[in-house]
């Protein structure tokens, strides 16, 4: 019978394939132009960074960021 040990790194097996699944499709797609406006405020997305396949302005990207980071310990 598993325990919580071997029920826990089972998920963590299954997360790290599935985000390594996704960094290799998005990969597989580098030409890939992001959205023409942000996806969380609706603010337009200059050119040169839709053009990098961005989907978030810079201060949407970044309140994401410091959101990540706050929960990153837990």
């Amino acid at each position: 019978m598993a325990d919580e040990a071997d029920i826990a790194n089972d998920f963590i097996d299954s997360e790290v394939s599935r985000a390594i699944g996704r960094l290799r499709q998005s990969q597989s797609m580098p030409n890939a132009a992001g959205t023409k406006t942000c996806v969380e405020c609706g603010e337009k997305i200059p050119d040169p960074r839709r053009k990098l396949g961005f989907k978030l302005c810079i201060e949407c990207a970044e309140e994401m960021e410091r959101r990540k980071s706050r929960f990153a310990d837990y």
